[in-house]
């Protein structure tokens, strides 16, 4: 049985701190990675920006263990979101929801031993 899924992976760094959200009765952590492809063919470097929201645990746990520059290696789907501005003209942005996540070059110094080990802390995070 072929089944498609909707999964995408990302390694890159912070370009900023993460910003951690109330909404509700949970918490929300957007933030975006810059992603640095290389063209072997071509010997060639660019770097994509790609917007992230992390819910609930995971949210928490991104905003207090990541700062800008930090590594992140993140698992998520993809949502299409649509608006109409105040132009009348509609709007399209794909935002990436993240599921599981790994965190390098951070400081764990008050993380349990049982999570920092390695060097990187990873969480799975329940899909919404």
């Amino acid at each position: 049985m072929n089944t498609i899924s909707n999964y995408c992976r990302f390694i890159g760094r912070l370009t900023q701190d993460p910003e951690l959200v109330k909404v509700e009765n949970t918490q929300l952590c957007k933030f975006t990675l810059a992603v640095t492809e290389y063209r072997e063919y071509k010997k060639k470097k660019s770097v994509n920006y790609f917007d992230f929201e992390a819910w609930d645990t995971g949210a928490s746990t991104l905003s207090k263990y990541c700062k800008k520059g930090d590594i992140v290696d993140v698992v998520t789907s993809a949502r299409n979101n649509s608006w109409t501005d105040k132009s009348g003209n509609k709007k399209f942005k794909t935002r990436f929801r993240v599921k599981e996540f790994k965190l390098f070059n951070t400081d764990y110094s008050n993380v349990s031993d049982d999570a920092s080990s390695g060097g990187k802390l990873s969480e799975t995070l329940d899909a919404k």
